[in-house]
């Protein structure tokens, strides 16, 4: 259930970031387009190495992130923006299966068990952000032409 929530948020941030560099188009808002990137990549990087490296800071930083979003989806949906409802189901949904997951991961940690997670980057990580940054730059170049 959890990889199923961190594939869905990362499509999440995936989103965010193509949203963002198509307002970035725009000289006047680009600040804001580039924030959003920011924003989504960030959730893509976090959520990641909290699920999959076991990381305590990320699983904060992708919490934090998430409860944000879904406390916006929530607000967007309460006016009537039907289209925020599949998106605060997989924010909230993945804030607290990452709490489930805080407390285990703390609980290895303070047992000091062996982590079969390895410092080294694998290639199957590297060909993954490469297709990351695809499904972002290949939609969004789109919105530059």
């Amino acid at each position: 259930m959890l990889i199923m929530c961190t594939l869905g948020v990362m499509g999440q941030g995936i989103l965010m970031a193509i949203l963002g560099l198509g307002i970035g188009s725009n000289p006047p808002s680009a600040g804001f387009g580039f924030l959003l990137v920011a924003f989504g990549l960030i959730l893509i990087l976090a959520q990641y190495i909290s699920t999959f490296r076991r990381n305590f800071f990320g699983l904060i930083v992708a919490s934090g992130q998430l409860a944000f979003c879904s406390l916006v989806f929530f607000l967007a949906a309460i006016v009537g923006v039907v289209i925020a409802v599949p998106p605060l189901i997989v924010s909230a949904t993945t804030v607290l299966l990452n709490l489930y997951w805080g407390v285990s991961v703390s609980e290895q940690n303070s047992l000091d068990l062996d982590s079969q997670v390895t410092n080294q980057i694998s290639l199957f990580e590297i060909l993954g952000a490469m297709l990351i940054f695809a499904m972002i730059l290949g939609p969004a170049s789109f919105f530059y032409r």
